[in-house]
């Protein structure tokens, strides 16, 4: 019977945990030369092929710069469809920046999804136990009654265990400075983590701040 009630007191349940949504910074590099965005155009660009998640992002990311009084724009207004499986080769890369060179443009910032990872955590509530202690008598060898305590261990609550199941994605951003060399264009890598996302704005808004502070402070 303790088996069997301990069975039925099992609940699992597995859900997407959507009530928190976080983004942090996993990881930052730069080189040892200062990156300096003031007096230069930033263009940003959002590496996907769902245009509305890319002009999420890359409208929220240049608000926040110029919220710093950073000249930016978005890549969508210059290249309004991005196909990502297409590879270039290394002379197609440098036409392309090229390209961005006579439009003004000094700063890319691209940001892309690197990676996914699931993940699942187990919690279990109750199955507590609770001890009861009920008299008892017994006659002596005197003829007097002595009473003593007897207890009983019970379970007080059913037990039960939740499966949380998520998935988070892994985001890195790129910072390319087109006025210098070509070895030395590539200035910063940051790399962030985003836990279960709640909903596109929210995330992107929080991305994008995080974003920012590594590159104004």
């Amino acid at each position: 019977m303790k088996t069997i009630s301990k069975i039925l007191g099992i609940l699992i349940l597995t859900i997407i945990v959507t009530s928190c949504s976080t983004v942090k910074v996993v990881s930052t590099w730069n080189n040892s030369k200062e990156l300096n965005l003031k007096d230069k155009r930033i263009m940003v660009i959002s590496k996907t092929d769902d245009n509305i998640v890319r002009s999420q992002f890359e409208s929220d990311l240049v608000n926040k710069l110029r919220e710093h009084s950073l000249n930016s724009m978005e890549s969508l207004s210059v290249f309004p469809k991005i196909d990502t499986e297409v590879k270039l080769n290394e002379n197609e890369v440098q036409k392309i920046v090229e390209d961005l060179k006579t439009k003004g443009v000094d700063i890319i910032i691209l940001n892309s999804l690197k990676d996914t990872q699931e993940y699942s955590r187990t919690e279990t509530t109750g199955g507590g136990y609770s001890t009861l202690y009920f008299p008892t008598y017994f006659r002596g060898p005197n003829g007097r009654f002595y009473r003593y305590y007897t207890s009983v261990h019970v379970n007080s609550e059913p037990e039960s265990t939740i499966i949380y199941t998520g998935k988070k994605y892994i985001l890195e951003t790129l910072i390319y400075d087109l006025t210098k060399t070509d070895n030395e264009q590539l200035t910063s890598i940051i790399t962030t983590e985003i836990d279960n996302p709640k909903s596109l704005g929210v995330i992107s808004s929080d991305f994008s701040k995080k974003i920012v502070k590594q590159l104004v402070n």
